[in-house]
């Protein structure tokens, strides 16, 4: 086994640091007001725009200045990214995208589907957490977002120069906020409420996907405005509500793309997928991700890579993910790929075919051709499965289209765990004064 990656600091000294308690549940309403550590956190996002640090206790009050209210938006975005990107990570790991390749429990419990609601990883770790904290990066990010959208609807119009553009801004990440939320976890709470199901979050990211597309239609944003829309038909997606999320979707133009921009300048804005495999070797690509075609052709959308080499736990043939190579990569979080296949699969027939083989045509890959309604629709998860390879999406995919989690031994002779969805973390079921 080698020594933890250069760049990450010691086991024990990472380790200790995670291993810090919250006093309240994330969805408590006193964190719903103080934003003052997140703000500072979330400074460090904004691409050097303030080269200042602000000190954690920054009383919220503070906050509530108008002048503020670009670093407020860029705050919010700065928290959802890093948040989007711990959570790419996690679920690579859990699914059939990544095999484990560490010696470090911390990761391989991710590999091994033994994620637990006791597990101080899931519930507790930040964004640059030894392993990959996910609930309390995204429950800041659903926090900075709805409680900073707040504040600026509350600052004097002609205070905020582009009051609706920064309200658009918010009101969307709010939305992606509580969608992959919805989509990963079996159930939540929110603002120190009662439980909540999956359902409740992706109406909560409907509505607020609805002020964000009037808004932006408001401010002239119309990167904002698609990035919305795809959002939008993709809670319709979720919710069962197909034909309205195509009608959605019909809107988005021909090539947009929206990232979850990276950058080597702080471990927090680090593409962890890129840092994991081509820097640290943790993870290798499974099997079902290796060497895809069709027809014959290479399929480009997935490309991998032998490394010739074993990873960090000194067993497992590490196999590259081309798709990111570098820390500062961005990863794709809106596009007009995925609202065509929200189209295709809402109609399915020979409109699903024809937009499977636009996408085909774009990757230099041969056609699909068939009329059996069952073939269309796998087909149609399979190139989900390609065009959103490690970008977050295989894990709330598996779950909705009922594709079987790994079951037995891994590798490495290691048992899986139960975990599909995640569990609501212990931190908050204990807390939350109003879960019993």
């Amino acid at each position: 086994m080698t020594n933890c990656a250069k760049g990450y600091g010691s086991m024990d000294m990472r380790k200790n640091r995670n291993a810090r308690a919250a006093a309240a549940p994330w969805s408590a309403p006193w964190r719903t007001g103080g934003l003052c550590l997140a703000l500072a956190m979330g400074l460090g996002a904004c691409d050097g725009l303030l080269d200042v640090e602000i000190p954690g206790d920054v009383p919220a009050e503070a906050l509530d200045d108008p002048a503020l209210a670009s670093v407020l938006v860029l705050s919010a975005v700065g928290d959802f990214n890093c948040a989007l990107t711990n959570y790419a990570g996690a679920t690579a790991a859990l699914t059939d995208e990544f095999i484990g390749a560490a010696g470090w429990i911390d990761y391989t419990d991710w590999d091994t589907r033994r994620i637990t609601a006791s597990d101080n990883d899931l519930g507790q770790g930040g964004c640059t957490n030894f392993g990959f904290g996910v609930y309390t990066p995204l429950q800041t990010s659903r926090v900075q977002a709805e409680g900073n959208f707040t504040r600026v609807q509350e600052f004097p119009d002609g205070d905020v120069a582009d009051k609706p553009l920064s309200l658009a801004t918010l009101a969307t990440y709010a939305g992606y906020s509580y969608t992959v939320l919805g989509e990963g976890f079996c159930e939540l709470a929110f603002d120190e409420g009662p439980l909540a199901t999956p359902a409740e979050a992706m109406s909560r990211a409907e509505n607020w996907f609805g002020q964000a597309i009037q808004m932006a239609q408001q401010a002239g944003a119309d990167d904002l405005l698609n990035m919305a829309r795809v959002g939008q038909a993709r809670v319709l997606l979720n919710q069962g509500r197909a034909a309205e999320a195509a009608g959605v979707a019909a809107m988005v133009p021909e090539g947009f793309v929206k990232y979850v921009e990276r950058s080597g300048t702080a471990e927090r804005r680090w593409n962890r997928i890129a840092r994991h495999t081509h820097g640290d070797f943790y993870y290798s690509v499974d099997p079902t991700f290796r060497d895809l075609e069709f027809g014959g052709t290479p399929d480009p959308r997935v490309v991998t890579a032998d490394a010739g080499r074993l990873g960090h736990d000194g067993i497992t043939p590490i196999v590259l993910p081309m798709k990111y190579t570098d820390v500062s990569d961005p990863i794709a979080l809106a596009t007009w790929t995925e609202a065509q296949l929200i189209i295709a699969e809402a109609g399915g027939g020979q409109d699903a075919v024809d937009i499977i083989n636009a996408l085909h045509s774009r990757a230099g890959l041969p056609s699909f051709a068939s009329s059996d309604p069952a073939e269309i629709r796998n087909q149609i998860i399979e190139e989900r499965s390609r065009e959103f390879f490690l970008e977050g999406r295989r894990q709330a995919d598996m779950l909705r289209y009922g594709i079987p989690f790994q079951t037995g031994f891994n590798h490495k002779g290691q048992p899986y765990g139960d975990t599909t969805c995640f569990p609501l973390p212990d931190v908050e079921r204990i807390n939350n004064p109003n879960i019993g």
